[in-house]
């Protein structure tokens, strides 16, 4: 089976799981996903149960300072950074997609053998292509 699609969401990173003081504990992360899980629409009726190889690219909006100001605004400034290295962590953005996706897409998110992936600016708005893939398995 093969799962391929771009997400209009702009990404976010995992939020770590906060305790009460009363005990218990909740996940700051949880109205993220669900705007993520909502945004992406529907699934495949059959969820993924054998091993899974995913490709990640994530396309983060530029900051307003990277652009010219007046009537070339629209224009990068010559010293904007070409590579993503700001803010949000690339394996906390992963751990999102694989968290929010978590049985609804495959059953379980350890059935992830190999993941590619990216950290990059988008042109416009933020994104996120997203690639799993099944692995068929010859029997023998």
């Amino acid at each position: 089976m093969l799962f391929e699609t771009n997400i209009d969401f702009e990404p976010v990173s995992l939020k770590r799981h906060r305790h009460r003081l009363k005990g218990g504990t909740y996940d700051p992360s949880k109205k993220d996903k669900d705007d993520f899980v909502k945004v992406l629409g529907g699934f495949p009726e059959d969820k993924m149960t054998k091993p899974i190889t995913c490709v990640l690219d994530f396309y983060c909006q530029r900051p307003k300072n990277h652009y010219r100001s007046g009537k070339y605004s629209d224009l990068l400034k010559d010293n904007a950074p070409k590579y993503n290295t700001n803010n949000k962590d690339l394996d906390n953005m992963v751990k999102f997609v694989l968290d929010a996706l978590n049985d609804k897409l495959y059953v379980d998110d350890c059935q992830i053998i190999e993941i590619k992936c990216r950290k990059m600016y988008a042109e416009k708005n933020g994104y996120i292509y997203a690639k799993f893939e099944e692995i068929i398995e010859n029997e023998s």
